[in-house]
């Protein structure tokens, strides 16, 4: 099976958590990964350990500023935290810090989940910090990673392109080339998936009269 990379850019409300559930379930289910990690803002920390243990059976630790501390200390002795949690949330508040950051990157493991994606892909402070993060865990061209958001392009071409360069850093390149049969784009179909609720509805509609 080649690396996942995908950005899931559906509407709100389709079920891209579920999607992404699926897909980590399945990779599992086929022995190709035994460990992932889901970055997320820290108000969705909680709902992704509630979805990914109701939904499909999968136990994650969560990793937040006010729970490292006790995380760790559960961890034996020589031990890494992977290796004795093999399914983590985290907070990317928490990583944000220098430290934290080293320390993650130095455990990560072979499957990274990114919800609200769009908010790592930003310039500005702390927001930079979270874009070097995601490039330095894409630059391991085996790991999978799956990006999550509602809004992919908020009118900021520069977040946009930085957020599809993490799938492959070539999709850089199409900021400047505008024609739509151009090979590149048809390469980054490959990757970037968008339903809107509209799509949904007629999907549904069309399989109701079938």
């Amino acid at each position: 099976l080649s690396t996942v990379r995908l950005l899931i850019a559906d509407d709100v409300g389709i079920g891209k958590t579920i999607e992404a559930g699926l897909i980590v379930r399945e990779l599992m289910d086929r022995g190709e990964i035994a460990k992932f990690a889901v970055l997320c803002p820290p108000h969705l920390v909680e709902q992704w350990q509630s979805e990914l243990e109701n939904r499909f059976n999968l136990q994650a630790v969560a990793l937040t500023s006010a729970t490292a501390s006790r995380v760790e200390r559960e961890v034996p002795h020589g031990t890494s935290l992977m290796d004795h949690y093999p399914i983590i949330v985290v907070s990317l508040d928490y990583i944000k810090s220098e430290r934290h950051r080293e320390h993650f990157l130095s455990i990560a493991p072979e499957c990274i989940i990114v919800d609200e994606a769009h908010t790592c892909a930003a310039s500005g402070q702390g927001k930079q910090l979270r874009f070097e993060l995601l490039q330095r865990l894409a630059a391991d061209a085996e790991r999978h990673l799956i990006m999550l958001t509602a809004t992919p392009h908020s009118g900021d071409e520069t977040a946009f392109y930085n957020l599809i360069s993490l799938l492959n850093p070539k999709f850089s390149e199409l900021q400047s080339r505008a024609s739509a049969r151009d090979p590149l784009r048809l390469e980054l179909a490959r990757h970037f998936v968008q339903r809107r609720r509209k799509d949904i509805t007629e999907w549904q509609a069309a399989t109701n009269d079938g």
